[in-house]
């Protein structure tokens, strides 16, 4: 008799779940549920505050600690036909080594397109533009749109400057400008073969097969020949006085991502240079007509925060205890369970350990990304055990747990150096230093002694401060000590795991 064995859905419908929740980790993958998922973090309230004063601010963040859905939580409670969003959130068409003349450049694509995207749904607003205004817009849709063809570029620009009655009125002329011609065409034709015939030597009249030009095409009279304007600061200045003039209350401009452009493989110092120009702009940063928003991965930031204003523009830090953690998680499988489930613990075992439960959250580290993850190693360890279980077990958490560590992507939060050989001191290598101490506190001379990294400690420690995985701990001895800073590593020290590069 061969053994039945449920599919990996049959395990999570019995614990409750309509839905797999824990192989989703970005928020633009659950833009349809995110209302219903996403949860106030403690220190979301002077962030609200922050917003609803139109306050620039950057937010600054791991990665997997929910910079996205907080945006479009803010975002998604803006009257749209008072508050113009311009979100940017695709760096590609910079240069690696960028100027802020390029960020500027994409300042106003955005701010172009997200205009006349709005304009569709609320045309009334062009009446409010005086003749130079609309000239500038139409200047600014011919240079920094790149998607429409050139005949659909005349007629946006022609919305935007002529009147509603000569736009209709061309439009009827030049919709029977073709009937008008052909018989006006036919007429001539038969008047020419009427004179050809008694007059051979003479040459037709009109080409035969073709349909003359007697009623041109009726023009508005557009301007269309701009003369070249700088992507600079004042154009962006200029651009953004005409938005409120057409009515728009509040200007806002979003950026997200900034630290994901491939090309530079996770690299913190190049992303850092990366960012720099525009986190450093205080003109446009401190300008009271447009309100900036910038999401940014903590570790480059770090790197160049010393340049930052931070003094003038406000930084949270966006961080997640464990009551935040609780309820974001319930939050989840209430909605991927159509609220049958309000309380993550009655997925688990009633038997578990509560120091397991515990260990749970200190490996999520203060990420909910990480929390979906484990949770995830969880039910894999639980399927693979006993799919036909009713909850998950402790067996299956501690294994859970392994995997989660040992399978951990630490490159995801963690910099390394772009196009960096395999021997290159990084995370991994520092990870296998630590390892070998006994303990998560330690002094420079016990990871001297223990990992022999001889005289280049120092040199390591710093690294290691820098890059956030340990961090200064007091003093023992006169010594400073420090701590390892990522439950992960910590995590493997307690259980004898060696953590290696994938």
């Amino acid at each position: 008799m061969i053994d039945h064995k449920s599919s990996f859905k049959e395990l999570y419908s019995r614990l409750g779940l309509v839905e797999y929740p824990f192989t989703i980790y970005t928020t633009e993958n659950e833009k349809d549920k995110l209302e219903q998922l996403f949860i106030q973090p403690s220190d979301y309230a002077p962030i609200i505050e922050s917003f609803n004063h139109d306050r620039t601010m950057m937010l600054v963040g791991n990665r997997g600690t929910g910079k996205t859905a907080l945006l479009y939580d803010l975002l998604r409670k803006e009257n749209a036909e008072l508050s113009l969003i311009c979100s940017i959130d695709n760096f590609s068409e910079l240069s690696t080594k960028v100027e802020l003349r390029e960020f500027y450049t994409l300042i106003l694509k955005a701010l172009t397109s997200s205009v006349f995207l709005s304009l569709a749904h609320y045309k009334s607003k062009l009446n409010k533009l005086g003749k130079e205004e609309k000239l500038l817009l139409s200047y600014l849709l011919k240079n920094y749109i790149e998607s429409v063809t050139k005949r659909n570029l005349r007629d946006k620009i022609e919305q935007v400057q002529t009147r509603k009655l000569l736009r209709s009125t061309k439009k009827v002329y030049n919709f029977f400008r073709f009937t008008l011609n052909y018989g006006a065409t036919a007429a001539t034709n038969f008047i020419s073969d009427t004179i050809t015939s008694h007059f051979s030597k003479l040459p037709p009249l009109i080409q035969e097969g073709k349909v003359k030009e007697f009623f041109p095409e009726l023009s508005t009279g557009i301007d269309d020949g701009f003369l070249d304007i700088d992507a600079t600061y004042s154009l962006i200045e200029r651009f953004i006085n005409i938005i409120k003039k057409m009515g728009y209350k509040k200007v806002i401009i979003t950026f997200d991502k900034l630290d994901e452009d491939p090309r530079f493989e996770n690299d913190a110092e190049g992303i850092s240079e990366f960012i720099k120009p525009v986190v450093t702009d205080n003109k446009l940063l401190l300008n009271q007509e447009v309100q900036l928003i910038i999401s940014v991965w903590a570790v480059p930031f770090a790197l160049i925060r010393d340049t930052v204003r931070t003094q003038k523009h406000y930084c949270p830090e966006i961080t997640w205890n464990d009551s935040d953690l609780t309820n974001a998680l319930n939050q989840r499988l209430k909605t991927y369970s159509n609220d049958k489930i309000t309380d993550f613990t009655k997925i688990f075992a009633p038997n578990i350990n509560p120091t397991t439960m515990k260990e749970l959250f200190k490996l999520a580290n203060s990420n909910p990304r990480d929390l979906w993850h484990i949770i995830n190693r969880i039910f894999e360890a639980q399927y693979e055990i006993d799919s036909e279980a009713n909850f998950l077990s402790e067996e299956a958490i501690v294994k859970g747990f392994t995997n989660f560590v040992l399978k951990f992507n630490f490159y995801e939060y963690y910099p390394k150096r772009i196009n960096a050989r395999s021997n290159t001191m990084d995370v991994y290598s520092y990870v296998a230093h630590l390892q070998k101490l006994s303990n998560e506190v330690f002094t420079k001379n016990q990871l001297n002694e223990r990992a022999g990294t001889g005289s280049s400690t120092n040199n390591y420690v710093i690294a290691m401060e820098k890059m956030g995985l340990i961090k200064k701990d007091g003093q023992q001895s006169g010594a400073v000590t420090y701590k390892i800073n990522d439950p992960k590593v910590i995590f493997a020290i307690n259980h004898g795991l060696q953590i290696e590069r994938r």
